[in-house]
């Protein structure tokens, strides 16, 4: 088994929440990811009435609702604004080569959708790097 921690070092994990998105019985985050970007950044954007983005990055990860217990990586995300109903953030350049193509297994089953990152760091394991980032393409043709 290959962990994060053995392909990606993150220094100070404990200044990221990890973002496990997953559906909001409207859409799946993955489908949404497929669609357009500016709308999944729109997911990092939300708050809740708590300030669950806490924190100064965002480990976004949403449900590869297709395989059990799959993440696929959506980007860090650095909070630059905390506003009374939003909040601002803008990709950073830290793993953007596996934006959209890092798989992750994690059990995280937990209702919470943001969590501190620093203890699910060294539980997630590497499923697959995409050659290619996740398009949908795929999940649309089996569809017909």
């Amino acid at each position: 088994m290959i962990t994060l921690r053995d392909i990606w070092t993150i220094n100070h994990p404990e200044e990221y929440k990890v973002h496990f998105a997953r559906t909001n019985y409207l859409d799946q985050p993955l489908d949404v990811f497929a669609r357009d970007w500016k709308e999944w950044q729109g997911w990092q954007e939300h708050r809740p009435e708590r300030d669950m983005f806490n924190r100064e990055f965002i480990f976004s990860l949403m449900d590869f609702y297709h395989e059990k217990k799959a993440w696929l990586f959506g980007g860090i995300f650095k909070v630059t604004q905390r506003l009374p109903d939003r909040y601002e953030v803008r990709l950073v350049e830290d793993g953007k080569g596996f934006v959209g193509r890092l798989k992750l297994h994690s059990e995280y089953m937990s209702r919470s959708a943001r969590v501190n990152f620093e203890n699910h760091y060294s539980d997630f394991s590497v499923l697959e790097i995409l050659k290619e980032p996740f398009s949908g393409k795929y999940f649309r043709d089996m569809r017909r």
